[in-house]
């Protein structure tokens, strides 16, 4: 089930993206730039990797390397748009595109209104349920997604530290139903750009 190994995540606040609303103004959006580590347990079997986001509102770009000049694959998303494309043909057995971008989108778009001091929120996130929890702080730590690949999907935020971008998660479990299966993903840098040329969250072939 390596479709599980492609989400990247950040949480800070009531909003998972914690990145300005990107308004187009100037030619431009404003962005925020991470990059990752990421491994992916099942059973004895781990899959390690990395990659990088550009995260701009409701829209971001991911792309994920097997290892040093080896591209693994590309994500776009623009809110319920999406595009996804597996550079290792191999794998395409093994790797469910269209559910690893979904997974992607799960972690880090939307948001429920967090009324404040309530420890949980819930909402539909592009029509399907998702409960998030809360911090004493009003920092997101959790999401749930009881409905996400027909056995449930949660995120763990956690290990929160200041970055050049802001106060983010350093490490974000997924677990898949009742299953053994786990993704951690380690926030390695992050930082802001005041622009990014919009046409990289271009829906199509990424």
């Amino acid at each position: 089930m390596l479709v599980a190994a492609t989400v990247c995540a950040v949480a800070c606040g009531s909003r998972a993206p914690c990145v300005p609303e990107a308004d187009g103004a100037g030619g431009g959006l404003p962005a925020v730039k991470m990059r990752h580590q990421i491994s992916f347990a099942q059973g004895d079997d781990v899959q390690v990797f990395d990659g990088y986001m550009l995260l701009a509102g409701e829209r971001l770009l991911v792309k994920a390397f097997a290892g040093p000049g080896v591209d693994l694959f590309t994500v776009v998303r623009d809110g319920a748009a999406h595009g996804e494309r597996l550079h290792i043909k191999g794998l395409a057995d093994r790797m469910d595109m269209a559910k690893v971008g979904a997974d992607i989108a799960r972690v880090y778009l939307g948001g429920c209104p967090h009324p404040a001091g309530a420890a949980e929120a819930t909402c539909a996130f592009y029509d399907e349920p998702m409960i998030e929890s809360f911090d004493d702080g009003g920092r997101l730590v959790g999401r749930s997604f009881p409905q996400a690949h027909g056995i449930g999907l949660t995120v763990t935020y956690a290990e929160f530290a200041p970055f050049d971008c802001g106060e983010r998660a350093r490490r974000i479990v997924l677990r898949w139903g009742g299953s053994a299966n786990e993704m951690v993903i380690r926030l390695v840098a992050c930082e802001r750009l005041e622009r990014v040329d919009p046409g990289v969250f271009a829906i199509g072939e990424p």
